[in-house]
């Protein structure tokens, strides 16, 4: 069953609230369940009777500021993830924010939906991090499970093998199919069956070429991803779906991965450089 996450927005301004709650879409992440509060003090209240996984907390606020709040959550020892807002203003309040442990990320306002959408997936997945590490845990004490071998690759039906002409055109043609239907549910059996070889066959060739049908899938929608990227028009998530990538959580890791920053930052360093010439 897919993980469920809540989320706490606290802001005295209502149409920010609104505006972050609305228009981004948190059910990509998992977040399935929203909370909003306009005062420190109704956030508090919020937290010790919701319990939220995680907390976007702006620090200029009338009565009980988010510095504050932040200082009662970690008093009673609330683990609530916490992604503070703040203007330039407020950097030494941010710094202390970020020295408690509890501030997972600090966005500049007005934060773009990007950015905020990013700043939670980083909490979602220090959230999963934890988990997996306790379930390892658990599971440490578990008596050891035999490997068995890999059983033999298969070949073509009767076990035949194809000559290196015929191999290296059915790389060519298993990348051309890719790069038709990368937006799609691409699967190493798909890929096989419009070559009519099994897919531990072609995942051998693929192997013999140095490389992996997966890796090159992956290479090819990070690439596609890179260009929808320069359209201001489309949302991280949005892209994530256009070039086959129903998880988006995946999508950050690999796209992070492949390039060393998220979708965001590639997006505005891009546009900076457009933008100087």
């Amino acid at each position: 069953m897919r993980d469920r996450y809540s989320l706490l927005v606290v802001d005295d301004e209502q149409l920010c609230r609104e505006h972050v709650m609305r228009d981004i879409g948190w059910e990509k992440l998992g977040i399935t369940v929203l909370y909003e509060a306009g005062s420190g003090r109704a956030a508090m209240e919020l937290i010790r009777t919701s319990h939220p996984d995680i907390v976007i907390l702006d620090i200029r606020m009338p009565g009980m500021d988010g510095l504050q709040v932040l200082e009662h959550m970690k008093a009673e020892k609330h683990e609530c993830q916490v992604i503070a807002l703040s203007g330039y203003s407020d950097f030494e309040a941010v710094r202390k924010m970020l020295a408690s442990g509890m501030v997972v990320d600090y966005l500049l306002k007005p934060a773009s939906e990007d950015f905020m959408f990013e700043a939670v997936y980083k909490c979602v997945e220090r959230i999963e991090n934890k988990r997996y590490v306790s379930h390892l845990e658990e599971t440490l004490n578990l008596a050891d499970v035999p490997v068995l071998p890999d059983p033999e690759p298969e070949k073509l039906s009767g076990g035949k093998t194809l000559s290196p002409s015929r191999n290296a055109n059915v790389i060519s043609e298993t990348k051309r199919y890719i790069q038709d239907h990368f937006a799609e549910k691409i699967t190493l059996e798909k890929a096989a069956q419009n070559v009519f070889l099994t897919p531990s066959y072609l995942s051998k060739l693929f192997s013999e070429e140095g490389g992996s049908f997966s890796d090159f899938l992956i290479q090819i929608r990070v690439e596609e991803a890179k260009k929808l990227l320069q359209k201001r028009r489309f949302k991280v998530y949005e892209i994530a779906e256009m070039v086959g990538y129903r998880d988006v959580k995946y999508f950050m890791r690999v796209f992070r991965k492949l390039e060393g920053c998220t979708p965001s930052e590639y997006r505005e360093k891009n546009l900076f450089r457009a933008y100087n010439g």
